[in-house]
């Protein structure tokens, strides 16, 4: 069934336009071919290294395509700010980005107009439902995933403070109300999210700085306040608790 229904998307997805060997599986959502170029699967987002489920993601990863050729479908964007590739990756007949999230070792992850939304969302569902991957009982419980802690701005910190930022992702397949939330760095410096709808897949970036809380394309953007700094460069995690005011994720960023 699963493959009847990859098969049925790709016929749907923008033609491939570029092919390559792949020599390296960096993490889950992220392989290099041989020409060098660095490719993100879009729509798509697997746990970060240090976090749990991130050797068994890139594991997974590795191989469904390392040493394959794969071939690549633009995805409108078509580099993110790291400068890697952003596209739709396909294996023979299977759509990669997809089948992670039908095998529960990815999670939608929507910044951008994403075409097989609703089919990714029901593919989430399905794993979700089976416990799959990172789904698993004692896994990942959610409903908002820490995927991104920016501990280090631009130039000096003191003059880039919105240059920090901390990125919650809705990992549940309902929509999630984000009074209650809040964010916490290892000081105990506390930041408590004051609304706002997430969408599944959809993310709220906090900012450290100052400024007015707002939407792009369905991600919420919001200011922590900070006149300085909030996280450290040198190591730090961020905490997420739910509004019951229990530890639901964690996330690490070690010193470089």
């Amino acid at each position: 069934m699963l493959r009847i229904f990859l098969l049925c998307w790709v016929a749907l997805a923008p033609v491939p336009v570029l092919a390559g060997r792949v020599t390296a599986v960096l993490d889950g959502d992220t392989i290099e071919l041989a020409d060098g170029t660095v490719v993100r699967y879009v729509g798509v987002n697997t746990p970060e290294r240090g976090q749990r489920f991130y050797e068994e993601a890139r594991q997974y990863n590795a191989r469904l395509v390392l040493g394959k050729t794969v071939r690549l479908a633009s995805a409108g964007q078509e580099e993110d700010r790291y400068r890697r590739r952003l596209a739709y990756v396909y294996v023979g007949e299977v759509l990669v980005n997809a089948h992670l999230i039908a095998e529960g070792w990815a999670h939608l992850f929507v910044l951008a107009p994403l075409p097989p939304y609703q089919e990714w969302l029901q593919l989430q569902k399905d794993a979700q439902a089976q416990r799959k991957g990172m789904w698993r009982a004692g896994g990942v419980p959610g409903p908002l995933k820490i995927t991104t802690v920016q501990a280090d701005a631009e130039g000096d910190d003191r003059r880039n403070v919105n240059g920090e930022y901390v990125r919650v992702c809705n990992v549940s397949t309902e929509p999630v109300a984000l009074t209650g939330f809040a964010v916490q760095d290892a000081q105990g410096r506390r930041y408590l999210f004051p609304g706002g709808t997430l969408k599944p897949g959809y993310t709220a970036l906090l900012l450290s700085g100052k400024g007015k809380d707002t939407t792009h394309r369905g991600q919420l953007i919001f200011y922590w306040g900070s006149a300085y700094p909030i996280w450290n460069n040198h190591g730090e995690t961020a905490f997420l608790f739910n509004p019951e005011g229990n530890l639901i994720d964690s996330f690490t960023v070690d010193a470089p």
